[in-house]
């Protein structure tokens, strides 16, 4: 095993740890979709007019933080690890060169590369579901609705 593949264990071990410390802080969370705060219309919105601000907020907040309300927080962080991580090989295959053949062994570049790119993935996952909880919640604010009272809404196409 050379140094750089050592290493990459190394870090896949700390990054495994550190998913598996996240799940203990939150295990009934990491795996189901958490429902969004319950609103109150202020303003005397009806039903229609609610869910359509609910789903209009969901998307924006989305958009904005890259996180999925419909995913749960282990899919969200999953998704960010394979991206960045193919990005990373990518990356690195392109410095070091790609193999030429399937027989052939993965090139330095692209172990670090997809090491580093899932370690990064696993950074830019941290706080993600937090970020778009406040930015649904400054949405539906500014849409007149009171967060935080009522029922727990679970967004359309969520399997809790």
């Amino acid at each position: 095993m050379t140094a750089l593949q050592s290493a990459f264990a190394v870090a896949a071990a700390w990054l495994a740890a550190a998913a598996l410390l996240a799940g203990c802080a939150r295990p009934p969370s990491i795996v189901h979709v958490t429902p969004l705060p319950p609103v109150t219309a202020l303003q005397g919105q009806s039903a229609a007019d609610q869910d359509w601000d609910i789903k209009d907020c969901q998307a924006e907040a989305g958009y904005r933080t890259g996180y999925s309300p419909t995913d749960s927080p282990l899919a969200n962080v999953m998704q960010r690890l394979f991206f960045f991580g193919t990005a990373g090989a990518s990356l690195g295959g392109l410095i070091t060169g790609f193999p030429v053949t399937v027989e052939s062994q993965a090139t330095e570049g692209l172990i670090a590369g997809a090491g580093a790119g899932g370690i990064a993935g696993g950074v830019v996952s941290l706080g993600q579901e937090d970020a778009f909880q406040t930015a649904w919640a400054a949405c539906m604010r500014a849409k007149a609705y009171a967060v935080g009272v009522g029922t727990p809404v679970v967004p359309p196409g969520a399997k809790p």
